[in-house]
């Protein structure tokens, strides 16, 4: 009981839940504070008080960017400076709030620019790590609530897509995981079960409404196929999306031997795609090679 409520928490084993109970005891005895908002001892968040949100993100960032590719890269960038936003002691007055998200997006979240960032970036970054709120704030409730509104939440002040909440809080949960690995917090601090999946709840259906008819479809290929610029070359993806249903990058990728066409005059008229990869369009600032997707193809 801290502060008269009363606080739980499960353990595997009993060997477990005695030891931790054990630590309780010794922290009461040597008349050390107990944190209200977690009902734990100050001693079990030393480590977390003492490092800034900033720090533990760039950290965080350096160690999973050799396994990610160059969109997980960006998406993760992308969450984590709505996140270090909502965790500032203070609006930044003296910076546009599009120049604080672009250092922290463009340079602070990526490894391989961290070093070349310019002087007015590495000015608004030092401000970022001076004014952001420790680790240690993840153990109050009501600042957990508060960025998950702020990751949900667009630019604009609307909701997010069902889709784009859902990866920003499953990219957070990933970090909050390393950070329990580091031990540099006890528990993960994010909702879990029912609770965590709402306001994510996404559905597959389709409004017929909004598809396309065949001549419809029929027309738009044909103005696409005329247009004099890149044409005919868009022309074949556009339609190899609506009649084959590929994904946008698994077309791109796509060669001429990856085709089996029929000859003329034959009798079965259906012809044979290859689809072996995809090849998904990302900023040059994401890959290791420093060229986008794209030039590569």
């Amino acid at each position: 009981m801290v502060a008269g409520k009363r606080w739980r928490e499960p353990f595997d084993t009993v060997a477990l839940a005695e030891g931790f109970r054990s630590e309780l005891i010794r922290a009461t005895g040597k008349g050390e504070a107990f944190v209200i908002a977690t009902g734990l001892p100050v001693s079990h968040r030393s480590k977390s008080a003492a490092m800034s949100w900033y720090r533990f993100a760039v950290g965080y960032v350096d160690a999973r960017w050799p396994q990610l590719g160059g969109n997980s890269r960006k998406n993760m960038a992308k969450t984590l400076t709505a996140t270090t936003i909502a965790l500032l002691r203070a609006k930044p007055t003296q910076f546009a709030p599009a120049a604080v998200r672009t250092a922290l997006r463009e340079w602070a979240f990526n490894t391989n620019r961290r070093p070349d960032a310019p002087r007015d970036v590495l000015a608004i970054l030092r401000w970022v790590e001076r004014n952001c709120l420790p680790v240690s704030v993840w153990e109050d409730p009501e600042k957990v609530d508060q960025v998950l509104l702020a990751i949900d939440t667009s630019l604009d002040g609307k909701q997010a897509a069902a889709w784009s909440r859902k990866r920003n809080r499953r990219i957070l949960n990933v970090a909050m995981k390393y950070a329990i690995r580091r031990r540099i917090l006890r528990v993960n601090p994010l909702p879990k079960g029912k609770e965590s999946t709402a306001v994510t709840k996404t559905t597959n259906a389709v409004d017929k409404r909004s598809l396309l008819n065949p001549e419809q479809a029929a027309a738009i290929l044909d103005w696409i196929r005329r247009r004099p610029r890149g044409g005919k070359r868009l022309h074949a993806f556009f339609a190899t999306l609506y009649y084959c249903g590929p994904r946008p990058e698994e077309a791109v990728a796509m060669r001429v031997a990856d085709v089996t066409l029929p000859v003329p005059g034959a009798g079965d008229q259906w012809c044979e795609l290859l689809i072996h990869t995809a090849t998904p369009e990302v900023g040059k600032q994401w890959t290791d090679r420093g060229r986008s997707t794209s030039d590569a193809i």
